[in-house]
């Protein structure tokens, strides 16, 4: 079934990472990835990453935070897969420090989820969506908004798993905004 072939391979992409197989766990999800139609550029560019924020930024425009927190729970089992492997990727991809994918992962997990419904990952990604608008792009009030929608998304939908990640990016974005107390 699915969902046993799911957790195979979610387990395999970890074991792979503590073994020092790492690329072999980045092609392993890339493949994946493929065959769940949410593959990633196979090369990105800065314009790749202005195109995939660009995306982002449109879909986003038109959906205010109480219609963002009323979305449903992803449960389409290939989606939540390919939002999981997603953040694999994210970490196997900074073990071999290969930087440049980087920047749009949160971003289609961001597109995953405004299409299928909201993940554990979610939040996270968001987070990092803000992190990146403020910090990279120098938008820190837009950056700013999507940090506390963070923050209330993570408490609408909780994961002990990620709140570290979703903690990390809101606290560093927040230390540019709110006044240190």
């Amino acid at each position: 079934c699915f969902e046993d072939k799911f957790q195979a391979i979610s387990v395999t992409v970890t074991l792979m990472n503590w073994s020092g197989k790492v690329i072999a766990a980045v092609e392993l999800i890339n493949s994946t990835l493929s065959s769940l139609d949410e593959e990633l550029p196979s090369v990105v560019t800065p314009s790749v990453i202005k195109q995939y924020l660009d995306i982002t930024k449109t879909d986003l425009a038109i959906l205010s935070d109480d219609v963002l927190l009323s979305y449903p729970a992803m449960l389409n089992p290939s989606k939540i897969l390919a939002v999981e492997l997603l953040f694999k990727l994210l970490v196997s991809l900074t073990l071999i420090r290969e930087r440049a994918a980087i920047p749009i992962i949160p971003l289609k997990v961001i597109q995953i989820s405004l299409t299928y419904g909201i993940s554990s990952y979610s939040p996270s990604a968001f987070a990092q969506y803000g992190y990146y608008l403020a910090l990279v792009g120098d938008d820190f009030e837009e950056g700013y908004r999507y940090v506390k929608f963070a923050l209330s998304l993570m408490k609408k939908f909780p994961s002990r798993a990620h709140v570290g990640s979703t903690l990390f990016y809101s606290s560093h974005t927040r230390l540019y905004v709110e006044p240190m107390q």
